[in-house]
């Protein structure tokens, strides 16, 4: 689906309906991969598989494939864009070929989940009561809702106010607050077992104080429109991003069964891509009601602190406390 999305992205740049469809299955085959192999890296950081594993191994090597995809996509797509022939094509086309490989390549791999004897109904399937745990309600989704909000901040809303500012090389600029963005939530990610600790929110509570302090900082860079504040905003919003991505996935780790371990990743992938609709929502307030962005950012920031409250407040896994130590 990948593959085909990327063919219809490369030829089509003249048609709105192909890069609509191009866009459909990109998307549609983004959100498989995630949910699907976010829980696959989890039961492959796991005995039989890895035979002594550390705590949240699996939510960070799922968080740092991710984010290190994100990176190397836009940094490679960015400068071929901006400098290579076949600006339009060539990197969907090489994604074409990556996709081939890449199919090739999984189709080897071991399966960790047997099919069911007695399958049952789709419809009973879709459903994921465990969705309604507090821990989930209260410390993931807080943290989900702010993931790609801040991401998509940092590298598409600041670039494109930026652009006037950057003369002849605006797609290469774009790219590069993408990978500055995205390499600074990776190398969080790399270290994130020093700052989790189980049965806390404290990585969730680290997260958003980040996502706090870098919306202040858009706020401040949407004004100034200079390139240090732009790249300052980059790494903070960026640090909150890879930390929360872990964060998320380490709650449904605790919390989910087996079999509602996809479901479960699916719904906090589901809750977090709804961040990606912050550009076009910032870019409709500003060009109807005449909003400027520094408020707007304030705004998120103030949002961000909201979230944070209640992080604060279920910062303890009192689900995991045995009673007679809640007394105390």
């Amino acid at each position: 689906m990948a593959a085909a999305g990327s063919l219809l992205l490369a030829f089509g740049a003249a048609s709105v309906p192909l890069l609509s469809a191009g866009r459909v299955l990109c998307g549609v085959a983004l959100g498989l991969a995630m949910a699907v192999g976010s829980s696959w890296l989890k039961e492959l950081s796991q005995p039989p598989y890895d035979p002594a594993p550390r705590a949240g191994t699996g939510a960070r090597r799922s968080a740092m494939s991710l984010t290190g995809g994100f990176a190397v996509g836009a940094g490679v797509a960015g400068s071929l864009a901006q400098w290579a022939p076949w600006p339009n094509s060539l990197a969907y086309l090489i994604n074409v070929a990556l996709c081939v490989v890449a199919a090739a390549w999984v189709a080897r791999v071991p399966e960790t989940v047997l099919p069911h004897p007695n399958p049952g109904r789709l419809r009973d399937d879709l459903r994921i009561p465990v969705a309604g745990h507090r821990r989930f309600r209260s410390v993931a989704v807080p943290v989900a809702m702010w993931l790609f909000a801040s991401a998509a901040t940092a590298y598409a809303v600041l670039p494109t106010l930026m652009a006037p500012h950057v003369r002849g090389a605006s797609i290469a600029f774009s790219a590069l607050i993408t990978v500055i963005t995205l390499s600074c939530g990776f190398a969080i990610q790399s270290v994130a077992r020093r700052i989790d600790r189980p049965r806390t929110a404290r990585a969730a509570a680290v997260s958003l104080s980040l996502v706090v302090c870098g919306m202040a900082a858009a706020a401040l860079a949407s004004h100034l429109l200079t390139l240090w504040a732009t790249v300052a905003t980059a790494v903070i919003l960026g640090a909150g991003y890879g930390i929360g991505m872990v964060a998320g996935l380490q709650e449904i780790e605790r919390i989910a069964r087996p079999d509602d371990l996809a479901g479960l990743t699916a719904v906090f992938y589901s809750v977090s891509y709804l961040g990606f609709a912050v550009p076009a929502v910032l870019a409709f307030l500003h060009q109807t009601a005449g909003i400027g962005y520094p408020p707007m950012f304030a705004f998120g920031a103030l949002a961000a602190a909201l979230c944070l409250a209640v992080v604060a407040r279920n910062y303890h896994d009192r689900s995991a406390i045995p009673a007679d130590d809640l007394l105390h």
